[in-house]
């Protein structure tokens, strides 16, 4: 005799069911692009090509969040713990920004663990919004240490840009060679320079003469 209130009151829960399908999937549309999944920490190739286009790899846990009003920038405070790459400084805490698309759900929370792959700019650490952060769930284990100090060795480091030329200066000698001649003692070494060449040819004109 109970069955068909039991049917009734399945039958009264499924349009609640489907009004639920909906909501959730706005709220995927509220994410990230598909294409901006998590990087695959068990994918040597996809963790190399990451690592390849970043100046900085390191590990840490996320202490603080920042959010700049009006848009999706959001500085957090990371406290390093493993670097790979780069010059962050292990043991001490990263400013690492993330521009967030606007209208997302960011993917890093405050209290958790995460892998950073980041790019040096003038204005700081930037972790790009699509795949510049990987969750480590169970933080930084020794077996994920592992795996990416192995995948990351094969991984060159970027190119040292070649200094600037430095600039050609030119200074003042310290003792000068001396004054330049005066066009008198030009002139009267050229005078004299003429005279003994007309000397000569009058004696070659002679000799000439004398001969038979």
């Amino acid at each position: 005799m109970r069955h068909p209130r039991l049917l009734r009151a399945a039958l009264l829960a499924v349009p609640v069911t489907l009004l639920a399908v909906p909501g959730a999937a706005s709220a995927v549309e509220g994410g990230l692009p598909a294409e901006c999944a998590p990087v695959d920490l068990t994918d040597e190739v996809a963790v190399d090509q990451r690592a390849a286009a970043s100046d900085d790899v390191f590990a840490g846990r996320v202490e603080a969040a920042t959010p700049t009003p009006g848009t999706g920038r959001i500085g957090y405070t990371v406290a390093v713990r493993r670097t790979w790459r780069g010059d962050v400084p292990k043991g001490e805490q990263a400013a690492v920004t993330v521009d967030w698309p606007i209208g997302s759900q960011p993917a890093v929370q405050p209290g958790a663990a995460y892998l950073f792959f980041t790019r040096d700019t003038p204005e700081g650490i930037v972790a790009d919004a699509c795949g510049g952060t990987v969750p480590l769930p169970k933080g930084l284990t020794p077996k994920v240490a592992a795996t990416l100090t192995a995948y990351l060795a094969s991984v060159e480091p970027p190119p040292t840009p070649d200094p600037p030329p430095e600039p050609v200066a030119f200074h003042q000698p310290d003792e000068p060679l001396g004054d330049p001649p005066r066009i008198g003692r030009v002139l009267a070494s050229g005078g004299a320079i003429s005279l003994i060449g007309l000397l000569g040819l009058l004696l070659v004109s002679r000799l000439g003469r004398r001969r038979p």
